[in-house]
């Protein structure tokens, strides 16, 4: 890991981020909140700026439509948390906006790689890294919408919420196994950039 601001020093830190998130989440559950949105909330505005100075580090060419992505997202959580909902609730906005804005910009990443010829995506990090976030982004996308129609409106637990959670699981699985692997390709020396004359 060359630096903190190098995209496998951002990695590194999303990996480590996610996993403290992850084990604080059991423990504020368990014995001091009775709901975990406190830590989500937390959570969700921590990474959207982690992830953005991912995606600034690789699609630097579009820093305009990123920076603007993240001011809405600066403005919009302002907003709801003033006026819509609590801390302690989950702030549907904070959610779709992270999840929706990852989805495109991972789409991004893979619309300029289609214009690289000749690369080989199975060694190359910024594919992963794309990879990592669309599956993760889609799939907690959907656990979003089904947890908060199935069980906020339909008023349906049990069954649901288990199913809804390992689709949680699952997609962070794949997220962190798959981030784990672009360190590892980094640290063998495959180039980490969009630009191949670029070193991040």
């Amino acid at each position: 890991m060359r630096s903190w601001k190098s995209i496998s020093g951002i990695v590194f830190y999303m990996l480590l981020f996610s996993f403290l998130a992850d084990t604080f989440n059991f423990f504020f559950i368990r014995f001091i909140y009775p709901n975990s949105f406190i830590i989500g909330n937390t959570w969700y505005i921590l990474n959207y700026f982690i992830t953005i100075l991912l995606f600034l580090k690789i699609l630097d060419q579009y820093k305009k439509a990123i920076f603007t992505l993240l001011a809405i997202f600066l403005f919009g959580c302002v907003l709801s948390f003033l006026f819509l909902f609590d801390f302690t609730e989950s702030n549907v906005f904070v959610r779709l906006f992270s999840n929706v804005s990852f989805i495109f910009l991972s789409l991004l990443i893979y619309f300029n790689l289609l214009k690289k010829p000749n690369l080989q995506l199975r060694l190359n990090p910024v594919f992963w890294i794309a990879t990592s976030l669309f599956i993760y982004n889609s799939l907690i996308l959907l656990q979003g919408i089904f947890n908060n129609y199935l069980i906020f409106d339909l008023k349906i637990s049990g069954e649901a919420y288990t199913w809804i959670s390992i689709i949680k699981l699952f997609a962070n699985s794949c997220k962190n196994f798959i981030l784990f692997y672009v360190l590892i390709l980094i640290s063998k020396g495959y180039q980490d950039s969009l630009n191949p004359r670029q070193i991040s």
